[in-house]
This record gives C-alpha cells, sequence and structure tokens, in this order.
C-alpha cells in the first residue's frame, strides 16, 4: 500500500495520520504539516550549524558533549544525575561522557562534601574557552545565512522562533531541562 502512495506525499501524509488517528500529534499533524516540515527542515539547519561550529576545535567534543559542558556552565556545578536528567540519558551514559569531558580537561569532577556518594562536575577554563568558541562561530555562521533574508523575513522568523522557544517551556519533554535551567529567584538563565 505505501508502495503506491510513495509518489503522492500527501496521500501518505494522510494515511499516516489516518494511522495514528488516537494520538494527539497526528491530529495536530493533519493541519499542520507544512509547519513541521519547515520547523524540521530548520532544526536540520541548526544542528549542522551547531556541528560545524564545534568542527576542529581542540580538544574535539561531539554535540552532546557540548551540550553537557552548556548545563554544567550554566548551573555553575552539577551532580552527574542532575546532569543525566537533564540530558534525558541514564546516570551510567552521562558518567561515561564525563570520564571523556574530565579527561580532554574541560571538567572537573570532586566528591560532594555533603555526600560523599555524589560528584559534583564543574567548568574548567578550558571548558569555558571551547563553550566561547564554538559560539562565536555559530553566531557568525547563523548571522550569514540571516544576512540573506530580507527585514520583514527576518523579523517574522524572530516572532516565530520566540513563539516556538515559548511552546517548548510549556511542554512537558523539556520539564527537566527547565528546571535545571531555573536560576533560584525563578527566573530562566540565558541558553547558549
Amino acid at each position: 500500500m505505501l508502495s503506491s502512495m510513495a509518489d503522492d506525499p500527501t496521500t501518505l501524509t494522510e494515511s499516516i495520520v489516518a494511522e495514528l488517528a488516537d494520538d494527539e500529534t497526528a491530529s495536530m499533524l493533519a493541519g499542520q504539516a507544512d509547519v513541521v516540515d519547515a520547523v524540521l527542515a530548520a532544526n536540520r539547519v541548526f544542528v549542522a550549524v551547531a556541528a560545524g561550529a564545534l568542527a576542529n576545535l581542540e580538544p574535539e567534543v561531539t554535540l552532546p558533549q557540548f551540550r553537557a559542558l552548556v548545563l554544567i556552565d550554566i548551573h555553575g556545578s552539577m551532580t552527574v544525575a542532575e546532569l543525566a536528567e537533564a540530558l534525558g540519558v541514564v546516570p551510567s551514559t552521562a558518567t561515561r561522557m564525563c570520564d571523556r569531558l574530565v579527561a580532554k580537561a574541560l571538567v572537573d569532577r570532586t566528591v560532594d562534601s555533603a555526600n560523599r556518594r555524589q560528584m559534583t562536575l564543574t567548568l574548567r577554563a578550558e571548558g569555558r574557552a571551547l563553550i566561547a568558541q564554538s559560539t562565536r562561530r555559530r553566531k557568525r555562521e547563523i548571522n550569514r545565512l540571516i544576512k540573506s533574508i530580507s527585514p520583514e523575513a527576518q523579523a517574522d522568523l524572530a516572532t516565530s522562533l520566540g513563539a516556538l522557544v515559548q511552546a517548548a517551556h510549556g511542554s512537558d519533554r523539556t520539564r527537566a531541562s527547565r528546571r535545571l535551567h531555573s536560576s533560584t529567584d525563578g527566573k530562566e538563565q540565558r541558553t547558549r
């Protein structure tokens, strides 16, 4: 059945929606397929920009490792369990990632004085420098892309992306990361 619909993406999309009719996401997709496709395409661009910004940096880090560095930087310090929760991984995965970041001299790991079974992670100066260098590269590339867009489209893009960010902040899927991003006074800290 799918092979006969492969030539007609509308029929394929409708078929997928019909198969997932009980799923809230499927009903939303039916009316917003173009928006979803545009957001997915933009996401691929942003991932490519982020990956490009990490290329040839020393020491070399993966995107998940970079995300861990940024989370630790935002919070000042974190336990391995907090990092695992924010990344959406099991603690053993976060521990292995931290082992690599410690070996690359980007993160310090110390025994928590209040609970000797917990390890506290802090960012080293080298980790902050790597984040700053990658952020400069990302900003430069995004600026290059935005310059090719009309001022009106830039304003629309800023509004639309702002709305998407606000929606993400209200999503259950981002709750763990949001909770860890919130400062003690309840204000959101800036993200990188």
